[in-house]
């Protein structure tokens, strides 16, 4: 069904009409692209500050680890340092004990070979004789 009627003489201007009708849609949605502008502005800078504080954590338990890491080869270099002591504690001991033994066999055959040497010389000095 068709409209009412214009006016006699003056042409319908329709483009006008549905410009008007349409200027607030249009002004409502430029308040909506600027809020979503600063929405999205807003998102954007909240992203940045929690990419650093992230990078910054990340940073942080890298260094955490790296003086962890530090440590713990300190302490094991430690306790290898105190087994080659252990070892060589143990080693000078049982030399110790090996030259004591050497002594004691030395001293109680000592008089034997004291005995044998004096024989010695004393059947050399008889054959020069």
């Amino acid at each position: 069904m068709p409209g009412a009627a214009a006016p006699a003489g003056i042409p319908a201007d329709h483009v006008a009409d549905q410009a008007d009708e349409l200027a607030p849609i249009f002004s409502a949605l430029a308040d909506i692209q600027a809020a979503c502008a600063n929405e999205r502005e807003h998102a954007q800078r909240r992203a940045d500050h929690m990419r650093a504080h992230a990078h910054d954590q990340a940073a942080a338990i890298v260094a955490s680890a790296h003086a962890e890491a530090d440590a713990e080869r300190a302490r094991l270099s430690a306790l290898a340092r105190q087994d080659r002591d252990q070892a060589a504690a143990e080693l000078l001991r049982e030399a110790a004990a090996a030259a004591e033994g050497v002594r004691r066999r030395s001293a109680a055959r000592m008089p034997e070979m004291v005995a044998r040497v004096a024989d010695m010389v004393r059947s050399l000095a008889d054959e020069r004789s």
